[in-house]
């Protein structure tokens, strides 16, 4: 089990390190680069919500949220940790033996369980975990967070736990938003808002499922391993959202459309190790052992993101003891619209850009969630506590190229200290 906590620790730890990597640039295609913070409440209501104006997070999907909701609120910090393909574990009765005996204490049961758990991961991409820290504040009609996102991806093009590749990943940024309520009478209001991010993505090679488990095992040194044998890509883009938001009935009923990930290119360099990199910036930093590898030069390239159309309806009407919340949201309209042009549209496409949620509130204490994204249920709940609120998640997503190829679920619990009401 120590050795597992060392090996998290050490990913963790990557992103002060991981701005490249040297050889040739790696680009996968199951790292969205597109980046979001995790927001549990979104993800339990089916990723649905982008006209919901209240809670703190909900200008990162709709800056235009913080003119119809203006105020105060403070996040400081939030963690969330997120757990995927957790079914096909506890179905496996050896995975839940292993994982069992690692609670109890028993170290040697580290390496069965982790190899249990890369071979259920299947072939094709998929998740691992994802952790998100993050401060946040609202102060009237401006935004701001800060975030430090961590995921593990895999990719896998054989069937075996040799062909499993890890994938760390580190994302760090600030966002910055503006929100202005234009129009505001008891039956109409038209707000309109914009923010920008700067955003630094990094992600290591992928480290072979053999040399994880020998990392996990101790047979392998992971300052060596994370800090000069595996290539890390890194870089950063500048992009922005705009967002428009209708409110009707004292913003009761609100209607909005968003354009979110504009200007969305990242400018990556590839370099030879980490350490190599914390080395370009500050010289001598890190000490480079004899048997490093030979540092190449960097590699410039760049990735193209693309942005999104959404449009979205949140239903909230104002009661006292119990709140009800009703959103839907169609998403990734352009791509829609792209089909219906080029005459392959189909009714039935629609559906697949439907995201529905609900949410049921009881004095602003304990919420209820459901959700449906993409034909894929999601349910969570919510507790405010005084200064501090738990949020917790569990879905389904898509992981393969057609909807059904390849579900794969996961839980998230997202705990807040601050205030946010």
């Amino acid at each position: 089990m120590k050795k597992a906590i060392i090996l998290v620790l050490m990913v963790l730890a990557a992103f002060a390190f991981v701005f490249a990597a040297d050889e040739p640039p790696v680009v996968y295609d199951d790292i969205n680069f597109a980046f979001q913070p995790t927001l549990a409440r979104y993800d339990a209501m089916g990723q649905s919500g982008i006209a919901l104006p209240t809670r703190l997070d909900s200008f990162f999907t709709n800056p235009a949220n913080l003119g119809v909701k203006r105020g105060f609120a403070v996040s400081v910090p939030s963690f969330s940790f997120t757990m995927y393909n957790i079914q096909p574990m506890v179905s496996d009765p050896d995975a839940m033996e292993n994982f069992n005996a690692l609670i109890a204490g028993d170290s040697d049961a580290a390496v069965p369980f982790a190899t249990k758990y890369l071979e259920n991961l299947g072939s094709g991409r998929n998740m691992i975990s994802k952790i998100d820290i993050g401060v946040a504040l609202k102060l009237g009609v401006i935004g701001a967070g800060t975030n430090v996102q961590i995921k593990l991806h895999t990719l896998n093009e054989g069937t075996s736990v040799a062909s499993q590749n890890v994938i760390p990943e580190v994302n760090v940024a600030q966002t910055v938003g503006l929100g202005l309520k234009i129009i505001d009478t008891d039956v109409f209001s038209f707000s309109a808002g914009a923010s920008i991010s700067a955003v630094y993505k990094a992600y290591f090679k992928g480290i072979g499922g053999s040399k994880i488990l020998d990392l996990i095992g101790g047979d392998s040194d992971p300052d060596k391993v994370l800090l000069w044998d595996t290539p890390v890509m890194g870089g950063y883009a500048i992009p922005f959202n705009l967002g428009i938001t209708f409110g009707l009935f004292e913003d009761q009923l609100t209607l909005s459309a968003t354009a979110n990930n504009l200007n969305g290119k990242f400018y990556m360099k590839s370099y030879t190790g980490a350490g190599y990199l914390v080395n370009s910036y500050f010289e001598g930093t890190i000490e480079v052992p004899d048997d490093a590898p030979v540092a190449r030069d960097s590699v410039d390239f760049e990735v193209e993101t693309p942005w999104t159309l959404n449009f979205g309806a949140a239903f909230a009407p104002k009661m006292n003891a119990i709140q009800p919340v009703i959103t839907a949201d169609l998403i990734d309209m352009f791509e829609l619209i792209k089909s219906f042009n080029q005459e392959s549209f189909r009714a039935s496409d629609l559906l697949l850009h439907l995201n529905l949620g609900a949410e049921l509130g009881l004095f602003q204490i304990v919420k209820a969630r459901v959700g449906v994204n993409r034909g894929f249920l999601s349910v969570g709940a919510g507790v405010w506590l005084p200064f501090a609120e738990l949020d917790a998640s569990y879905g389904w997503q898509e992981f393969g190229e057609e909807l059904g190829d390849h579900p794969v679920d996961s839980f998230t619990v997202k705990f807040s200290i601050g205030y946010d009401k």
